[in-house]
């Protein structure tokens, strides 16, 4: 389940962004280039900490 906080990845071109909200089955992610917009949950997958210091 993805949560306010969590670390997300855009399925469709790979864009990490951060959770700041959500309402009903959208989350308002803020990007890592600080585009902010909403999206569906079939779009996200949840980033892991293994992976983010993996790509460090």
């Amino acid at each position: 389940m993805i949560q306010i906080g969590d670390m997300v990845v855009y399925v469709k071109d790979g864009a990490r962004g951060i959770v700041i909200g959500l309402e009903g089955e959208k989350y308002h992610i803020k990007w890592e280039d600080d585009f902010v917009s909403w999206e569906e949950r079939e779009w996200l997958r949840l980033e892991t900490m293994e992976k983010t210091k993996q790509r460090e």
